[in-house]
Formats: structure tokens, sequence, C-alpha cells
């Protein structure tokens, strides 16, 4: 299962990749919109602390290892795992780095395709959840978390772009998982704990799952042309937000979000706009390891000082690509009533996400 789950991790990696454009993505994007929403929002937001929490998951792991806790390979098998998924990654950032040389949000120098904090971040947090996962679902938790928290951080810091720390948790994980695969056809089964087994990816459909997600999308405004013009409506807007689902029973139960979204008018004002959502889900489980997920939310959204009430409903397919986690890509339809003279601004918004389910 490992080198398929690298298969899938470099698969999206390139998908992210095509999109790429070398100059500074002044065109309309997912990137440009999640920048202006970070420039709006938190423009100055400048802290190192991603220099460090990108290491945090090696941490706790050599930590746990030195203390004796028994994880998936000996010192010899692990330091060989992990030496082989530091070279294809650092090999795989860094020339992806200076040959597509892509400019930095903020300008400094053209080596920002793709993040490699956050390929480290996630590198190390991979190490953790290979080493330790199948024993605690919480180590790989901690640890992608510690991952997410570096990226994002990246994007905040003004460092990088959305794709950019895309493409680096997709190096991370997928350089992970060759290492440990060519490790594997090395040693076999030597060095490997008495207690460790391996798992399959499983969900089983007749538990209640918890789920904590973090996500990203792109608005597309819905109205006649003549009012973006004008400014009474904007022309885009990127989302970025956090979610939560809490089953009453296997597959069904209560959503909701938390987010924040860059609204960029005709003159190239741009706000910002908030919201919090509840609602219901169901899911509809098929093919072993992939759900669609259908919702409908009701909440509260404000505009500067516009604010009223915020209607969405909307379809997802969740993909399960290891234990306790998933990607999530969704469409929606969402309307705020905002202002007076445009009762309803409406929205449909395309993103993707992450999932921690439990």
């Amino acid at each position: 299962m490992t080198f398929r789950h690298f298969i899938l991790s470099l698969t999206l990696c390139l998908a992210f990749c095509v999109r790429i454009d070398a100059q500074m993505p002044e065109r309309h994007s997912i990137d440009s919109d999640i920048a202006a929403l970070r420039n709006n929002w938190m423009p100055a937001f400048d802290y190192s602390y991603d220099d460090y929490l990108q290491y945090a998951p090696a941490g706790v792991m050599l930590g746990l290892k030195i203390s004796g806790y028994e994880g998936r390979s000996e010192w010899g098998r692990m330091l060989v795992s992990d030496g082989f998924s530091a070279a294809i990654m650092a090999g795989t950032v860094n020339g992806m780095k200076y040959s597509i040389a892509r400019m930095r949000p903020d300008g400094s120098r053209r080596n920002s395709f793709p993040s490699g904090h956050t390929a480290t971040a996630f590198l190390t947090a991979t190490m953790l959840h290979k080493e330790y996962g199948w024993k605690d679902p919480w180590m790989s938790i901690g640890g992608y978390t510690a991952a997410a928290v570096t990226g994002l951080s990246r994007i905040l810091n003004n460092r990088h772009w959305l794709t950019d720390v895309i493409a680096g948790a997709g190096i991370g994980i997928g350089s992970v998982h060759l290492g440990y695969y060519l490790t594997d056809r090395i040693f076999g089964n030597r060095q490997l704990s008495s207690g460790y087994y391996r798992s399959e990816p499983f969900y089983d459909t007749t538990k209640k799952h918890y789920t904590a997600e973090l996500v990203f999308g792109q608005r597309f405004i819905l109205g006649a042309d003549a009012y973006m013009d004008s400014g009474e409506l904007p022309m885009r807007g990127g989302m970025a937000g956090v979610s939560a689902d809490i089953p009453l029973s296997p597959g069904k139960g209560l959503t909701g979000r938390a987010s924040a979204s860059s609204l960029t008018y005709s003159s190239s004002e741009v706000t910002t706009l908030y919201s919090i959502m509840g609602g219901g889900f169901y899911n509809f489980n098929f093919a072993k390891v992939m759900e669609l997920q259908l919702k409908a939310m009701i909440g509260y959204a404000s505009e500067n000082s516009s604010s009223g009430v915020c209607l969405g409903a909307g379809a997802g397919l969740n993909i399960i690509i290891a234990d306790n986690f998933k990607v999530k890509f969704f469409t929606e339809l969402e309307s705020a009533s905002l202002n007076r003279n445009l009762p309803w601004l409406n929205t449909l918004i395309t993103g993707f996400g992450t999932g921690w389910f439990w």
C-alpha cells in the first residue's frame, strides 16, 4: 500500500505543478485570492517559529526511540528509511525550486515553488506516522497538525503561495512513502519490531466518525457583470476555513464551518468576509475508501459594516488515504444577505481540504 500512497501523493503534486506560473501569479487564481486574504486580514504577520516547528515531529520520533518506546523499525532500518526519504525530498525540492524559479509573494527571491519548510514538515510528520502511527493514531494526528501549521505559517509570513505549500506537502509525504518502499525491498522483514503489524487503510461505515478539516476554496461571484463593473458586487474571492463534523449516527450528523474570505472589487478594493455556519451532513460511502458528502448550513456573515444571514449547500468527495486521514474536493453554493441594494451575495465555491477523523 505504501507505493500506491506515493503514486497518489506524486499525482496530486503534479496536478498542481501544471498550473504553476514562473512569474508572480498576477492573473486571477486561488493563489492570488488567498494572498489577497492574507494581505487584507493579517498584513503584519511575521514570525519565525516555522523555522523550528518543521522539525518537531522528527524530534518527537527520536525522543520516543531514545526512550525505548517500540516503533516500526529498529535503529538501523529506521535511519536508512529516513535517509532515503530525506535525500529524495531534498533533491526534488531543490531541483524544482531553481528550475521553475517562481517569485515569492514578498518579491524577495525566485525560489518559491515548492515550499521547502512545508516539505520538511510533512516529511518529518510522515516519518513519525510510519514509525508510531500504527500504535497510536494521535501520534500521526499530532505530527500532521504541526506540519499543517507550518504550511499555513509560510503563507501567513508571505513567503509562499498556497500551491507552493500544497506541492511541498505532497513531496514530503511522497518522499517518505518511496523511501520506506525502497528500504522494505532491501531489508525485507529484517529489523522490524516484533510487535509491528502492517495495516491497510480501513474506514468502518458502521461506526460514527468525528472529523476536523482545514479547507481552501475559490469564490466565483454569481451576478450581472454590470453590478461587478459598478463595484456593487465583488469580482472574485478566496476562502480559508476550518470545519468539523459531529456524527449523531453513522454517516449523518451535525456540521459547522468558520471561514474568512477575500472579496476583490472592480476598483481593486479588497475586503474580508467572515462567516460562521452550522447545519447537517449526510455521507454515502462507496468504492471502499471514497464517500460522497452532502451538507446544508445556515449562519452569520459579516463584511465591513454589513452583516446578515448566510445559507450554504453543496457536495464533496472524500477520499480516505490512510487510517484517520482523508482529502476532500467540494463544490458549494453560498448566499449571504449583506446590504439593502443587493439583498443577496451569491457565490459558487470550489475547493479542497484535508481532514482528520477518529
